[in-house]
């Protein structure tokens, strides 16, 4: 049997695999000791071929686990003939393993292979190799209603009670990462201990909902929208949130747009964007649309005046509010999209 998984929820892939990995465990405990994970990056045709076709060892079944080779496939040049030429398309031999391995006689039934990815591209050539020959699953991230099901469900195997309130505020932030989530609830039970979870405890133990309330002033300032912004930030003093946390999130928010858009100029992909910047992965794509708009010499002038708001605090030339408005003022008025109202 040959199994691909692919998609950008993680956490649903992983979950396919031990679903597959618990069909095939016996009593015996061999599974562990017949398991193969195969880097795709690395491994040769010869080398998946010899590993699909080997039987296993004292146990009724073997599981072989290739990981990120359509994706590395897709990156090979070739793929496509359009026209004879003196050299041989690249993908070729695999063309050649994915017929072998299609064929049921040559590898053994006791075999199960799984090919585990994440997102592939729509024109990912690989995929077209491999797909025919496999049970082929997509595990895209949830929406919104899919999540809040998730949670319900999660909550009821686990014998939680939990309110329709406090599902809305666990899912509002938009963050579609499982795994996360998962981690929530983990907390969530610890701390309830039996008892029903409500928003309240929603909004004291889980961080993600703790962070949307800072995004309307961090967003807003970044965009330049200084209306907005002005208005959020006198709406967060009043309900006493503290000006020096407000400055760090606003210093977290552009080192992290600087990471995005290196990110982005080094070709990374969005998950490798989301990883390598601390940004959601919900995120990550108006980040980087303000990233584009920023400029390097334009972050080192935000980072200056970051600093200069800093040291006028710690050398008493101003109190933390006063710096922070004047902060927000002027960071506003550095945005791209002011900069270019002003020019119209």
């Amino acid at each position: 049997m040959i199994h691909l998984l692919y998609g950008d929820d993680d956490y649903r892939v992983h979950q396919a695999l031990e679903h597959i990995r618990d069909g095939l465990k016996t009593d015996d405990g061999m599974l562990d000791s017949n398991t193969t994970i195969l880097d795709g990056r690395a491994i040769t045709p010869q080398e998946l071929i010899a590993h699909a076709t080997a039987v296993p060892f004292l146990a009724p079944y073997r599981l072989v686990i290739v990981e990120g080779l359509l994706a590395a496939l897709g990156q090979v040049k070739g793929g496509r003939k359009k026209k004879k030429t003196a050299d041989a398309d690249p993908l070729d031999p695999w063309r050649h393993v994915a017929a072998q391995l299609g064929d049921k006689t040559a590898m053994p039934e006791s075999t199960t292979l799984v090919f585990r990815e994440a997102a592939l591209a729509q024109k990912n050539a690989a995929f077209t190799i491999f797909a025919p020959i496999s049970l082929a699953r997509e595990c895209k991230h949830f929406d919104a209603g899919e999540l809040a099901k998730w949670v319900r469900e999660e909550c009821r195997d686990r014998g939680i009670e939990i309110s329709e309130g406090a599902v809305r505020q666990l899912v509002s932030g938009g963050d579609t990462d499982l795994w996360a989530l998962k981690t929530d609830l983990d907390k969530l039970e610890a701390y309830a201990a039996g008892e029903p979870i409500d928003e309240a405890t929603v909004g004291a133990l889980v961080a993600g909902t703790v962070e949307t309330k800072f995004w309307d002033l961090t967003d807003a300032v970044v965009a330049g929208n200084e209306r907005k912004a002005l208005s959020t930030l006198r709406r967060m003093l009043i309900n006493d949130e503290p000006p020096p946390l407000l400055a760090a999130m606003l210093v977290r928010q552009y080192r992290q747009l600087a990471l995005v858009k290196d990110a982005r100029d080094r070709g990374a992909t969005r998950d490798e964007t989301a990883r390598i910047s601390g940004v959601p992965s919900f995120k990550v794509d108006s980040v980087s649309a303000l990233a584009t708009r920023y400029s390097w010499p334009l972050l080192r002038d935000v980072y200056a005046r970051l600093l200069d708001a800093d040291l006028s605090v710690k050398r008493g030339l101003q109190d933390d509010e006063s710096s922070l408005q004047l902060l927000v003022h002027e960071l506003c008025d550095l945005a791209p999209t002011a900069s270019a109202a002003r020019r119209r």
